[in-house]
């Protein structure tokens, strides 16, 4: 008799660490560049917003992913090259678009 074989879990051809890395690795993207002409855009449409008080809609890359966030412009910080929407930190370097959101009454 050989003995008692013990259960063993079945284990497929990748670990689960494994599949999370690819499937994390798929969804990377690398950062657009944005046009000289997209940035002057893109600068006049935050000083309109902060003056009128207006809601945005902001496009950004962060961490080789694109990130969206509604909300109002609490804070232009020009030496540290950043916006505050919604206590979230977005350098200007990683904006890729910014509009004023439409509002429907």
């Amino acid at each position: 008799m050989r003995g008692m074989v013990k259960w063993q879990p079945f284990n497929s051809i990748l670990n689960y660490t494994d599949l999370d890395d690819i499937l994390k690795s798929r969804n990377k993207v690398t950062k657009p560049i944005i046009s000289k002409d997209r940035i002057i855009e893109i600068d006049y449409t935050i000083k309109e917003a902060l003056r009128n008080n207006l809601e945005v809609n902001i496009k950004y890359f962060k961490y080789t992913s694109l990130k969206y966030i509604d909300g109002y412009i609490d804070k232009v910080n020009v030496n540290e090259k950043y916006i505050l929407v919604n206590n979230t930190r977005i350098y200007f370097k990683d904006i890729i678009d910014l509009k004023i959101k439409d509002h429907v009454y």
